[in-house]
């Protein structure tokens, strides 16, 4: 086996979960404050628990349970596409400045450590999302865990459609490397950064 590809190999199968299980830990550790200040708030704001669990699809087409910081009402639908545009009303400025800047994703590290997500990776999507599920089978984008953010998600986001989702997905599944993993990481603060939501928020204060 050549040793570029056997080094890949070897990142992907064994370096790459031990890589996620030490960041992830370490994320928790130094995010604590945040974490605490947030659940506190939503503790005192929310007549529901604070963490919100949800169905996604995973490596596989496995099912497991996503965790996020509740950003909205109880029994709210799960909408998915432009249909998702009917329920933001029901988002508080707080639940909004969460959702702008991915705080709410933050629980999502302990999936990291349990071994049902990565730090990169395909984001894992909601079971209504049946076409977006079937182009990642067909593309082999699923064989590897979701993440917390992926190559989609650096390469425009919620601006792409299904197909182009589906293809960034599948280029990352089949080229896992730690440089590449690397280059996502550096790519994703500057997009959390320059949203929308959070230079509004800011602008607002300051």
């Amino acid at each position: 086996m050549d040793t570029t590809v056997l080094g890949k190999t070897i990142y992907k199968n064994y370096i790459k979960k031990i890589f996620d299980l030490l960041m992830a830990t370490f994320l928790i550790i130094v995010l604590l404050p945040v974490l605490l200040v947030v659940y506190i708030i939503l503790r005192v704001t929310t007549d529901d628990t604070v963490i919100y669990k949800q169905d996604r699809v995973g490596q596989y087409g496995k099912v497991f349970q996503i965790y996020k910081f509740r950003t909205m009402p109880k029994n709210t639908p799960i909408l998915v596409g432009k249909q998702r545009a009917k329920i933001r009303n029901r988002v508080s400025k707080f639940a909004r400045f969460l959702r702008s800047t991915s705080i709410d994703e933050l629980p999502q590290l302990v999936n990291v450590i349990k071994g049902d997500m990565s730090l990169i990776g395909p984001r894992p999507v909601v079971l209504q999302e049946v076409a977006l599920i079937q182009l990642r089978e067909k593309s082999g984008a699923n064989s590897v865990k979701p993440g917390l953010t992926g190559l989609a998600q650096v390469n425009g986001r919620k601006q792409l459609n299904n197909i182009e989702k589906a293809k960034f997905d599948a280029m990352y599944a089949g080229h896992v490397t730690f440089k590449a993993d690397i280059l996502i990481v550096l790519r994703t603060l500057p997009i959390i950064i320059e949203r929308d939501g959070v230079r509004k928020f800011f602008k607002k204060r300051y």
